[in-house]
């Protein structure tokens, strides 16, 4: 099976070799319509999701264990 990634380019990319995509909101219906299936359409909307622009923080302990949840997750480590 033929496995496609893109490396990271933003800010993350020394943390984690993966970049997420981030879909705005504009393309949220294309990027979910389950009859899009063309190699040239889905190449097209690919190319137009912008690279996240993402900024790396240190974050705590907590955030590392599932079962934790909340907005105090992802505070910066020196807001606390």
């Amino acid at each position: 099976m033929a496995r496609c990634c893109a490396h990271a380019v933003d800010a993350l990319g020394h943390i984690h070799d993966r970049t997420p995509v981030i879909v705005p909101a504009d393309l949220q219906a294309d990027w979910l319509d389950p009859g899009l299936s063309d190699k040239a359409e889905i190449r097209s909307l690919l190319d137009a999701i912008p690279d996240p622009e993402l900024v790396p923080r240190e974050v705590g302990k907590p955030m590392g264990t599932a079962r934790n949840n909340g907005p105090e997750l992802v505070e910066p480590m020196g807001d606390r």
